[in-house]
């Protein structure tokens, strides 16, 4: 796809979980050279069970200590893109048979809890070094990652006032790290159903339903949640505290607020998650012409906060088709979306700008960069 498109970018998903970091940091490094730039990486911890024993392994890592790992995997990696080569080592010259100054780049030490490393990373530094990382998790331990780490988060959430707290304290997390809070950028999960009027969505919608599998539904939900909805009548009112699962997705049990919070979010039942899992997943779902679809869009970017939208797809192309022949151009009227550019950006660059292709100083990443960090010899 990268080889018959200039401007997409491309965020792919690595587990901190299950490959080494050298591997997956030359595969990034390869694939940000391939692509100009135009890599995110989307870093996950994996919970799924059924996900480790495909590997070999009998039972998931605990939840906090997985995140515990993937601190210690983003420092090794941050080493590799950042601290192995000098911004100058790679200096061509034919005329003496020369490609690199192997002065200019150093071996690197890393002896963890989780993680040991002795090497130097074998790719030249690529247009963004560090891929743009993404990140997604609003427990209390994805939360800190996200604070450190993340640039660009993914969100979910079926009201803008449960998700706003939640940003709020992303925000605040990041400042206290010395990071700049507007740095962060959030992506809501969203389910647009598309029309030119009102009318025809909603018989698009009708339509659609007719196709969705409420089955698969509750079971990929109750996959995330750890919460078996077979054993719950279909309009009981489902509570976080029904997960006996260890390991599973705390940011969706949040979902399920306590009593009295929030009198616009949904009451969970297996009736409305059978309805709401089908089509869109957790998120919202927005019917209706690109006039009223952009509404309710800006309506989330001003009430809770967030940047984007990590637009969900109903049918394939067709939900796609539907918000680029209907839906782009409504925004771009409005101003809020953006021209095609003259020249392509890398993915760090379409969210924070030309010329920032590298990782902002104030990101924890920056710490290891070349000119600037020194490995503990002892």
């Amino acid at each position: 796809m990268a080889a018959v498109t200039k401007h997409l970018a491309f965020g792919i998903t690595g587990s901190t979980s299950f490959e080494k970091p050298f591997i997956l940091a030359k595969r990034f490094s390869t694939l940000d050279h391939m692509t100009r730039g135009r890599v995110a990486w989307n870093v996950v911890t994996t919970y799924q069970k059924a996900a480790f024993e495909a590997i070999g392994l009998d039972n998931p890592i605990e939840h906090d200590e997985r995140y515990r790992q993937a601190e210690e995997y983003m420092e090794v990696v941050y080493k590799l893109w950042e601290s192995s080569w000098a911004d100058d080592a790679l200096s061509p010259d034919p005329a003496n048979d020369s490609y690199i100054n192997p002065d200019k780049i150093r071996t690197i030490r890393h002896q963890g809890k989780y993680f040991t490393v002795n090497t130097k990373h074998i790719v030249d530094p690529s247009p963004q070094r560090t891929p743009l990382i993404f990140q997604a998790g609003t427990s209390t331990a994805g939360s800190n990652f996200a604070a450190t780490h993340a640039e660009a988060i993914f969100v979910a959430s079926p009201s803008p006032k449960i998700l706003r707290p939640k940003i709020d304290n992303i925000r605040r997390l990041a400042a206290e790290k010395g990071r700049d809070p507007r740095s962060v950028k959030f992506f809501a999960m969203f389910t647009p159903i598309l029309g030119r009027t009102d009318e025809e969505a909603q018989a698009k919608f009708e339509t659609l339903k007719q196709y969705a599998s409420t089955i698969g539904g509750l079971v990929l939900f109750s996959s995330w949640t750890g919460i078996d909805l077979s054993t719950i009548p279909l309009d009981q009112e489902i509570k976080a505290a029904d997960s006996t699962v260890a390991n599973k997705v705390h940011g969706i049990l949040d979902l399920f607020r306590p009593e009295g919070e929030d009198k616009d979010a949904p009451r969970w039942t297996p009736r409305l998650v059978a309805e709401r899992a089908s089509i869109g997943g957790l998120g919202p779902i927005s019917i209706g012409s690109p006039e009223t679809v952009a509404n309710e869009m800006e309506r989330w970017v001003r009430e809770a906060d967030i940047d984007g939208f990590n637009i969900c797809y109903v049918t394939t192309p067709g939900t796609f088709e539907d918000v680029v022949d209907l839906l782009v151009p409504e925004l771009r009227r409005r101003k809020i979306y953006p021209e095609v550019p003259v020249e392509p950006l890398t993915a760090r660059e379409k969210i924070y700008g030309k010329g920032q292709k590298t990782l902002r100083d104030d990101h924890l990443g920056a710490k290891y960069k070349y000119a600037v960090y020194k490995e503990d010899s002892s």
